[in-house]
């Protein structure tokens, strides 16, 4: 006989565990900076650990994650 879960009436996550549109914004600015710093290091001739892309790659990603922070700072519904 299976045993009986008493369901709450809460819900199961809490507030500090959501990412919200500045949390995303501003992580998506770190890392924005990050690889920008990475392309300048690039074009100087510097390596890195931390340079695992080639340039065109790294240049589409740094394009992608501003479209996306452009989009979560100026949502389509205000």
């Amino acid at each position: 006989m299976a045993e009986l879960i008493e369901q709450l009436p809460e819900d199961d996550w809490v507030d500090q565990d959501l990412l919200t549109r500045d949390l995303a914004g501003g992580l998506l600015d770190e890392e924005i900076a990050a690889e920008r710093d990475r392309l300048a290091r690039l074009d100087r001739g510097e390596a890195g650990d931390d340079i695992l892309m080639t340039r065109a790659d790294m240049e589409r990603r740094l394009a992608a994650m501003i479209a996306v922070r452009d989009r979560v700072r100026t949502p389509e519904d205000l």
